[in-house]
């Protein structure tokens, strides 16, 4: 038995346990290469921010950060207190291949800039998407800035959270994002203390941004 799994045994029955860690190991073997190189990223953060991971090896590490991605509720507001973790680079506007928006906001937006929704926007396997994507039609290379801020879709707004295939709130698992990888890496912590505490150890504060 691994130590993250003996850990969570103090936490979770063994019933929660193993449909918990069936969850986790779904996302690895869905997002195969593309997910381990998030939670490598995450495993990263904790090294350099949280002393208490290091008595961890990269494969627990890994478990846990598996684990806290798939339990908890990834609020926008959680999202705002972490905000400064976002280093503006761009990436979510230069390089999603698929920007899918509301239909709502296609119409708000259309109207805000006077011009036909399909001149914007392609209807596409039921959804709604912006036209010109990778990078996003609306991004300046220039300033790595979006020139519709103000008027900017939910999609973006919400980023790096996205609706999953139980139509909840998820972080994307995107390891070229700094804000994704630090928002599960803040979860993560949230559950080595939640471990400690359950240990009767003091819980440790963690670094800042973390």
């Amino acid at each position: 038995m691994s130590l993250a799994t003996t850990a969570l045994t103090g936490l979770f029955s063994e019933t929660d346990l193993t449909r918990i860690n069936s969850l986790a190991a779904t996302n690895f073997q869905n997002l195969g290469q593309k997910y381990q190189k998030f939670i490598a990223q995450v495993i990263r953060v904790l090294r350099e921010n949280f002393p208490s991971a290091t008595v961890y090896n990269d494969a627990d590490l890994a478990q846990l950060a598996a684990i806290a991605d798939v339990i908890g509720h990834d609020s926008r507001a959680m999202m705002k207190r972490l905000k400064t973790a976002c280093t503006g680079c761009g990436w979510c506007c230069s390089k999603t291949k698929r920007i899918v928006v509301t239909e709502a906001d296609a119409d708000r937006i259309s109207r805000k800039l006077k011009q036909k929704r399909e001149a914007l926007f392609v209807f596409n396997n039921g959804e709604w998407e912006i036209r010109q994507a990778q990078p996003c039609q609306w991004w300046n290379p220039r300033n790595g800035r979006c020139t519709i801020y103000n008027e900017r879709p939910h999609t973006c707004r919400s980023w790096p959270l996205g609706i999953n295939d139980n139509d909840i709130n998820a972080i994307i698992p995107q390891s070229e994002c700094n804000y994704a990888v630090v928002a599960l890496a803040h979860k993560t912590v949230m559950l080595l203390q939640a471990i400690e505490a359950g240990q009767g150890v003091q819980p440790l504060a963690p670094a800042a941004g973390i």
